[in-house]
């Protein structure tokens, strides 16, 4: 109970009920709690989900996951005004000269990133990033890419995906995932919308199913970028 207890307040979820699909299995359940705690392939919930913020606009999906990621692998951060002399990137410093030159910050606040510029708005920080496409992914392949990246301490994954596919309200999104769960072949996605859903286990197959979906912005496949310290 008391583990239990931790965990939400990590999260800092201040959720106001949303309606939720019964054969969804949210980490604010017992079951999803139960789930989190029993995998062996947990280790980068912890980083995460202590930088994990909400998107400060609806469309800021991306920013947010990158802000997420970045705050929680070891590379250096920038000193904000309003922070100094402390350091955390936050979604407004993801946009230096070279990210505002590849999509602004006014285009991105009104349709967000596609997975091409995400992984390029990502290695514009630093990092190194590998996206891949769903459609030229197996759901073996990107079973084996989760697992890969889960073990590795210096990587984080980005999952690009449509909630239409879980399902959930809304379509496009872009969020963290911060554990793997072998006895169900599941998944634990830190959702950055956190004013709307809380972290949710899905089969790593309806994943990919969300990750088929044709993003209207690229008319391609979403899918997952791999990031890493370079």
């Amino acid at each position: 109970m008391v583990r239990r207890k931790l965990i939400a307040a990590l999260l800092g979820l201040t959720l106001a009920g949303p309606v939720m699909a019964d054969d969804l299995v949210y980490l604010t359940s017992a079951e999803g709690e139960d789930r989190l705690l029993a995998t062996s392939m947990n280790r980068d919930y912890f980083p995460l989900a202590s930088y994990l913020e909400f998107e400060q606009i609806l469309t800021f999906c991306g920013p947010a996951s990158v802000a997420a990621v970045a705050n929680s692998l070891d590379i250096s951060r920038p000193s904000p005004d309003r922070l100094y002399p402390w350091t955390l990137f936050t979604q407004d410093t993801l946009f230096n000269e070279a990210n505002q030159k590849l999509k602004p910050y006014a285009m991105v606040e009104h349709e967000g990133l596609t997975l091409d510029e995400l992984d390029t708005f990502i290695e514009n920080l630093g990092m190194k990033a590998e996206h891949h496409f769903a459609d030229e992914t197996s759901v073996d392949a990107l079973r084996d890419a989760l697992k890969s990246t889960l073990s590795d301490r210096n990587a984080r994954f980005i999952a690009n995906y449509s909630r239409k596919a879980l399902p959930q309200d809304g379509d496009g999104h872009i969020s963290p995932v911060a554990a793997y769960d072998e006895a169900t072949d599941s998944v634990l996605i830190l959702d950055v919308a956190k004013y709307k859903y809380p972290p949710v286990w899905v089969s790593v197959e309806t994943l990919h199913a969300g990750m088929m979906m044709v993003d209207s912005g690229s008319n391609r496949s979403r899918g997952f970028v791999v990031v890493s310290v370079p």
